[in-house]
C-alpha cells in the first residue's frame, strides 16, 4: 500500500488509497462514505446492511481528501500503478490486503468479516490471506506450553 500510495501524484488519491487499506472498504463505499464520530457510515452496502467501519487514527487527517470524482481516481490510481511497477494490482486488493493484514496480526475470522461487512466466513476466508512468516510463528508455537 505504500509503495502504490508514494507513487500516487495525486493527494487526494493517495488518500483514499490509504483509507481502502486501513479500512477495507470498496472504492464505492469509500466514495460514498458518511462520517459520523469515530466511525465511517456506509448506508449502502454490497450485502444490503447499512454498516459502521471504524476510522483508523492513521487515516484521521486522509478522509479530508476522500472528495474524489470516480474517473479521476481511476485515472491517477492506474497511473501511480503503472509508476509503482504493479500493473497485476487492482484497488480492490486493498480489502484483500487489510483482510490479511488484519489475520496476520492475529484478528479472528469473525471479527475481519465484521470489519469487511461479510455475512458469512466464507466470504472472509477468500479475502484475509495467511503470510508464510504468521505460519512459521505458529508452527514455532508447537510443544511449547501456554502462559
Amino acid at each position: 500500500m505504500l509503495h502504490l500510495a508514494k507513487a500516487c501524484e495525486s493527494l487526494k488519491v493517495r488518500a483514499v488509497i490509504r483509507v481502502a487499506f486501513y479500512s477495507g472498504m470498496r472504492m464505492s463505499e469509500i466514495l460514498g462514505a458518511k462520517i459520523v464520530k469515530d466511525y465511517f457510515y456506509l448506508e449502502d452496502t454490497k450485502n444490503g446492511q447499512p454498516r459502521y467501519v471504524p476510522i483508523h487514527p492513521k487515516i484521521r487527517t486522509a478522509i479530508r481528501h476522500m472528495a474524489v470524482p470516480r474517473s479521476t481516481m481511476k485515472y491517477h490510481f492506474l497511473k501511480a500503478r503503472r509508476k509503482a511497477e504493479m500493473d497485476w494490482f487492482n484497488f480492490h486488493d486493498l480489502r484483500h490486503s487489510a483482510a490479511s493484514e488484519l489475520r496476520n496480526q492475529g484478528v479472528d475470522l469473525h471479527m475481519v468479516g465484521g470489519v469487511l461487512g461479510h455475512k458469512s466466513s466464507q466470504s472472509t476466508q477468500r479475502y484475509a490471506h495467511i503470510a508464510p512468516k504468521t505460519l512459521i510463528d505458529v508452527v514455532a508455537k508447537i510443544g511449547k506450553k501456554a502462559a
